[in-house]
């Protein structure tokens, strides 16, 4: 597959990415800490008008202590993209989408996504920009998750997810809307690490990712999806702005605040 990827790109024109694709993030090891070059952080005042940024933002692996899960919903329920968000003891959030690299001109369709049309992209940027976009400007109906999982798991996919994107720096892969869309990808690294977690016809319809990872005990599972899934819908103001306090404002009324308060009074971590 990656010959017959090779062969494909080696006859194609150099490509003009649409400008919110046209810096992938690079990975820098140096031991226990990790630099991530060009996080994306655009500022958007409406869909189609938007200041470009980015930033260079070093971690420690072992500050990382919190994995959300992003679902987002803009129509029908099946319907959604889902993505991850990590949360560090400094307060820090870096989110991670895995979308469809399109150059200029090209159009998202899931049908043309069965062809070998669209580059994957791992995007990754402040949650100002990822999720931002989302709840204040296209004010779609975006839920946020807290993993009940352990901080060595959450260290572990963080590291896996760097990896992978260390790899497509020099090995890109075309996007499929059955085999390697933003589920499928995030079931894979599940999976790299608790290999216990299998493939399931759910993640063909991302709508369901998210009681997909109730089901198998990966979010809070002391209440019944339905009522958790209504809890954790972000809720803002018409007025509200995405300023720096944006992480922290749509976290405030989830399930987790009250639990993630407590432990880092006792802990000294926090999101």
């Amino acid at each position: 597959m990656n010959h017959l990827s090779s062969l494909i790109r080696a006859k194609r024109a150099a490509p003009v990415w649409v400008p919110e694709y046209e810096r992938a993030a690079r990975v820098e090891w140096r031991g226990t800490r990790v630099t991530v070059r060009d996080v994306r952080d655009f500022a958007y005042r409406t869909r189609d008008d938007c200041t470009p940024g980015y930033y260079d933002a070093t971690y420690a692996l072992a500050e990382v202590n919190s994995v959300d899960l992003v679902v987002s919903r803009w129509t029908a329920e099946a319907i959604a993209h889902a993505f991850v968000s990590f949360g560090f003891d400094d307060g820090r959030h870096l989110a991670i989408s895995i979308e469809t690299r399109r150059r200029r001109g090209q159009r998202y369709s899931p049908y043309a996504g069965f062809l070998p049309l669209y580059d994957l992209a791992y995007v990754v940027a402040d949650e100002r920009d990822l999720i931002g976009v989302r709840t204040d400007v296209r004010r779609e109906r975006v839920y946020l998750f807290r993993a009940a999982v352990e901080r060595a798991t959450v260290r572990a996919l963080f590291v896996d997810y760097l990896r992978r994107i260390h790899v497509l720096e020099r090995d890109p892969e075309f996007y499929n809307t059955l085999f390697n869309n933003c589920t499928t990808n995030i079931l894979r690294h599940i999976h790299a690490i608790t290999p216990d977690v299998r493939y399931s016809w759910k993640v063909l319809l991302s709508g369901y990712a998210d009681r997909y990872g109730h089901e198998l005990g990966l979010l809070d599972n002391s209440m019944p999806f339905d009522v958790l899934k209504a809890r954790s819908l972000i809720q803002r103001a018409s007025d509200a702005t995405i300023d720096r306090d944006y992480s922290a404002a749509i976290r405030a009324s989830l399930p987790f605040a009250q639990l993630h308060d407590t432990s880092r009074t006792s802990c000294t971590s926090h999101a």
